[in-house]
């Protein structure tokens, strides 16, 4: 089991030499990287996640489950995170302020450790920034009614456990099945799309020697 001090100097090291595409291939392998897939979209939106880990008897990190609804990601598990505004002066306030209205985390609390590789969604024409930040202790969340059904926290090592590593067929909200997915398991959720390519990214992050 890897340990605080371990995966904080892991990941610090890592954002200097990041996985990036290759990451991202492995959990899609038909995926067109970001400069290619955005190049014939003329309004694609611009939004921003946050990878929250914090200490709490090993190292824990913190995804939500929407609530269910008519769209393209009712339901799904994902990053606390949300579109940029016009009063954001960049997407890490973006990844900041939408983290505190879905789970209750003051910016203040967090300390920022840099930035994942950029995620293009077609679906919904969001090109994502992923941020990666740290809380020193088990934070005290408060999920938003509105954005958040449930918060959900596991131990890290479950995302480099290889048996966590899957691939399913899965239901969209509009009903399609599409096997094969590769997908986390991680607390009994299938978790895949957007946020399972920058979960890759983060285990491989962690497993480099």
């Amino acid at each position: 089991m890897q340990q605080f001090s371990t995966i904080y100097e892991k990941i610090q090291y890592a954002l200097t030499n990041l996985p990036g595409v290759s990451a991202h291939l492995e959990m899609y392998p038909d995926r067109k990287v970001v400069p290619e897939a955005i190049k014939s979209v003329k309004n694609y939106r611009t939004s921003a996640v946050l990878a929250l880990l914090y200490e709490d008897q090993g190292v824990r990190m913190v995804l939500t489950q929407r609530h269910h609804y008519r769209g393209n990601h009712g339901g799904q598990v994902s990053f606390p995170g949300g579109k940029m505004e016009n009063t954001d002066k960049d997407t890490l306030q973006t990844a900041l302020r939408e983290t505190y209205e879905e789970i209750g985390v003051p910016p203040s609390e967090i300390e920022i450790l840099g930035k994942l590789t950029d995620v293009y969604i077609p679906v919904s024409r969001f090109l994502v920034h992923p941020y990666i930040g740290f809380h020193k202790d088990k934070p005290q969340f408060t999920p938003s009614d509105y954005e958040v059904k449930e918060i959900i926290s596991f131990d890290i090592n479950d995302l480099i456990d290889q048996h966590n590593l899957q691939k399913r067929n899965i239901k969209t909200t509009e009903g399609m099945i599409i096997k094969d997915i590769p997908c986390f398991i991680l607390n009994d959720r299938i978790v895949w799309g957007a946020t399972a390519l920058m979960l890759n990214e983060i285990r491989l992050m962690l497993v480099r020697e």
